[in-house]
């Protein structure tokens, strides 16, 4: 004679025969409370993170710069692409969109490199470090054919009052692409620039 259920492995003895049938809504209703209260339970049961090792944005990071190391760009870049989905706010964002673009230069990629140079000027468009990305994004679109937008943003750079290095670097981008043009006369704007 039956004298349990069996759900998957698990035997639950206080049901029988007669109950089975008519108890079925109420039972699916308990099963369903035990496993929700349970799932609470062993959610709820975590360590306190100050006694664990590295957090998970750490290993990820160290996952990508390793991959870096080893010549893997593709993986690097597809590590650091987690990371900036799953850690938006991280204090390692500056770091992780830098190696980023270092991957996508290194994969040939300038158009992509080039979106990660101008967010991070977007991060901080005042700072050195953001108007080195945007002198980047400069000389990626140089190199990419698209002279007029490179010169906007070195004239932009040069216009700027927070980094006079930035703009004696954006001046020297003028010089040279003016060099480089095909007897065309040289830019107002990278004259103007040049005499600042």
């Amino acid at each position: 004679m039956f004298s349990g259920f069996y759900f998957k492995g698990i035997r639950f003895p206080f049901f029988s025969k007669v109950t089975l049938k008519t108890l079925l809504p109420s039972r699916i209703l308990v099963f369903s409370l035990l496993i929700f209260s349970f799932s609470f339970s062993a959610f709820g049961q975590g360590e306190n993170p100050s006694k664990q090792g590295p957090s998970d944005p750490d290993i990820l990071f160290r996952i990508a710069e390793e991959a870096y190391k080893d010549r893997r760009f593709y993986r690097a870049a597809e590590s650091l692409r987690n990371f900036l989905v799953l850690y938006p706010g991280n204090s390692k964002k500056n770091r992780v969109l830098s190696l980023l673009k270092d991957c996508f230069l290194k994969l040939d990629r300038p158009e992509k490199a080039l979106e990660v140079s101008l967010d991070l000027y977007k991060m901080e468009p005042t700072g050195e470090f953001g108007l080195e990305s945007y002198l980047e994004a400069g000389r990626l679109l140089a190199k990419m054919g698209e002279i007029d937008q490179a010169k906007q943003i070195f004239s932009s750079i040069c216009r700027q009052s927070y980094s006079r290095a930035m703009a004696e670097k954006a001046a020297l981008e003028f010089s040279g692409i003016d060099l480089l043009s095909d007897g065309e006369e040289s830019s107002p704007e990278g004259e103007s620039c040049r005499e600042k």
